[in-house]
Parts: C-alpha cells; structure tokens; sequence
C-alpha cells in the first residue's frame, strides 16, 4: 500500500499547497503571526505592481493605444447625447437674459442657433480628443489604474488572474503529486521491505511532499525552450509551451475586468484629467457663445445687460462642461471598438522571451517558492506521523 499511500499524500499535500498559495482572500487568525493569508492575497500588492510594469512597460504603450481614437467618429458618436442637454442651455441662456426673449424669436431661428450651436459642440468634442491623444502620459496614469484594480479590495482579482491564465499549470501541479509521490513510494516500498523502522515514516513524508512540489514547479517552467532529452522525446516547460495560447488569454483577462472601455473613462472623468478636460470644454464654450452671439453684441451693450450676458456665458460653459462629462460614458462602446487593447498587448505578449514571458506566471510564486514547497514537506511530515501513529 505504500506507494499507494505516498500518491495520495503527493496528491494531498500539492493540492493543499496550492489552496494555501491562493486562499484565504483575507487574513484568518490572530495577526501577525498566528493565522494564514494566501501567498498570492498576501503579496498582491507587491504582485500587482510586477504586473503593472509588465502591461506598461513590455505589453501596452497607451499612447499609441489613444491614437486609435478617431475624433471625428467620436464626434458622431458622443454628439447626440448632448442634444437635449444644447437645447436647454440655449433656452437658459436666453431666460437669463430676458425671459421673453426665446418665446419671440422665431422657430427657424431657434433651429439655425441649435445647429450652430450643435457645430460648435462637435468641434469641442474634437478638440478634447486631439488634447487627450497629445497629453494622454500626464493627464491618464495608467499604472494607477492597474494597480488600483489589483490590489486594497480587490486583490480577488489578482487570484482569478493568477488562476485563469494558470489554470492546466495548476491542475498538472495536484495531479503530479499523485504520480510523483507514486514512484517515491515504490523506493519507500522497498526501503520498508528491508529497513522496517515506523520511526522513519515521517522523514519519508517530507521527502515526498518536498520533492513532488519542487518537481512540479520544474516541469511548468523548465526548460525555457524545448530541449530533447536522451535523443527521444524534446520537452518544455508546460507554461511555456502555452505562450502563445497564456497571452491571448491574459490579454482578454486584463482588457476584460482592468483596461476596459468604462474603468478607463472613470479615470479620464474623475482622474487627474478631470479638470484640465473641463476647463477645456467651458473655455471652447465660453467661445462658441461670443460667436454665435456676436451681432448681438452692440444691442446688449446698448441696453446694459453685457454683465448678465457675461454672467449667464460662464453659468452656461459650466454648465455645458459638466453635462459633456456626465454624459461621457456613451463612448463606452466606441472605446471598446477602437482601443484595441486585447489585440495590442496579445500580439506584444506572445512575442516576449521566454524568460521574460516565463515572470508573468511565475511571479505569483517566486518569492515564497521555498515556502510553497516547505509547506508541501510539512504536510507531507504531518501525513507520515499519522501513519506511523495509526496504522503501522
């Protein structure tokens, strides 16, 4: 039964391990020391910004990202949802002034200052784009944005990441230890056979547990590139043979739940960028009004009213900026089109070195590698104590 015995207990103490790699999310127990935390959880901070520096530095250039960004298709786009929102202005603008003044003014004239009006708008919107693509590393921190959405409450997602991207990786991890802890016990068997002595069971048990994870973590990343061995079978580390078929789907993965089309809007909306994009729109406003107003300039002069009218002018470019970042998210959807961050940073990925594209998984466990396989040996012991307690 012994090799029996030392599969399961390769089997047990790989899956174990790997349970305790990625949970629990949080810390359970009486901190610091006596309790557990997943390794992953644990370090999610410190793994998130590897991961940052990975997507910013070797997978995603965000510049060249928003340079895909059409302007005038974006104008076509986000226009219609200020419709509502320019007529009012236009009426409000007006009551400002004289609130009898919208109500005799002709129909024709009210749709050829809407037009106009609507024109100016389209030429706003054009030009927040065109700033955004030339400015877009001072006024879009994408390391901030990844990191925030990997790390503090959200390191759930750091573990998914790890988890998808890994998942045969980690199914190959506890089905090894079985088949490992197999061929182990075969020697235990024998060992047993000649030199029957309960006492040595556990020192067996840290062997098995010791060896079977080190040697799954080996197969998974080793060798980088395939390599034949004794001239009849060429293998490769399994992680690494999947590079092509990982990057596909870590692109997917960060495009999908980190980089989206919404999360990146939020950061433009109420990022850094906020400000410089809304001055930016009320002093196009502020414009477009002396524009569209300018024969009737001399009359308001002539009558006073100039104070309200520079007044109700800045009250509307406000009020105009705000509406334009209210309604910012329509272009979700354009963004999602023409951003293009899956395809961008898939082809990137699958094109690394394999050391370099070997960090993207492995990061998740090299720093606490030894303990991963540590707690595989204790585990292992603590499986060989129970045998020699109970059933030898």
């Amino acid at each position: 039964m012994i090799p029996f015995t030392y599969g399961f207990v390769g089997w047990v103490t790989n899956w174990l391990a790997l349970k305790m790699t990625f949970y629990p999310i949080q810390f359970i127990g009486i901190p610091p020391y006596l309790g557990w935390q997943g390794i992953i959880p644990r370090k999610a901070h410190k793994m998130a910004s590897k991961s940052v520096d990975v997507i910013t530095e070797r997978l995603l250039n965000i510049k060249e990202v928003f340079l895909k960004v059409d302007p005038k298709k974006a104008e076509v786009v986000f226009l219609p949802a200020l419709d509502s929102s320019i007529r009012y202005t236009i009426k409000e603008f007006s009551d400002s002034l004289d609130p009898k003044l919208w109500e005799i003014i002709p129909d024709i004239v009210k749709e050829e200052i809407y037009h106009k009006v609507r024109r100016e708008s389209g030429i706003t919107i054009r030009k927040v784009i065109k700033k955004l693509q030339a400015d877009i590393d001072s006024l879009f921190d994408v390391k901030a944005l990844v990191l925030k959405k990997l790390s503090g409450n959200n390191v759930g997602l750091v573990v998914e990441l790890f988890q998808e991207v890994g998942a045969p990786e980690f199914r190959f991890i506890e089905r090894s230890g079985f088949y490992f802890g197999f061929l182990l016990g075969l020697v235990q068997m024998v060992f047993m056979i000649f030199f029957p002595m309960a006492w040595t069971l556990p020192i067996q048990g840290v062997i098995v547990g010791y060896l079977t994870n080190y040697l799954a973590l080996e197969m998974i990343f080793r060798p980088l590139l395939p390599k034949k061995f004794l001239g009849l079978w060429t293998y490769q580390g399994l992680f690494l043979k999947r590079q092509n078929e990982v990057s596909r789907l870590y692109a997917k993965l960060v495009s999908e739940k980190i980089l989206t089309p919404k999360n990146i809007l939020s950061e433009l909306i109420f990022g850094k960028a906020s400000k410089e994009i809304i001055e930016i729109i009320r002093k196009e406003v502020s414009s477009h009004v002396d524009t569209v107003t300018f024969l009737a300039k001399p009359a308001l002069y002539a009558t006073g009213k100039i104070n309200e009218f520079d007044s109700a002018k800045e009250r509307i470019a406000v009020a105009m900026a705000d509406n334009a970042i209210e309604n910012a998210f329509h272009l979700e959807s354009y963004l999602g089109e023409s951003l293009q961050i899956e395809t961008m940073m898939g082809d990137r990925m699958s094109a690394l070195p394999p050391k370099e594209f070997e960090s993207i998984l492995r990061s998740a466990f090299q720093e606490d590698e030894m303990l991963l396989i540590l707690v595989g040996a204790a585990l292992g012991a603590l499986v060989g104590w129970f045998q020699m307690v109970f059933i030898i």
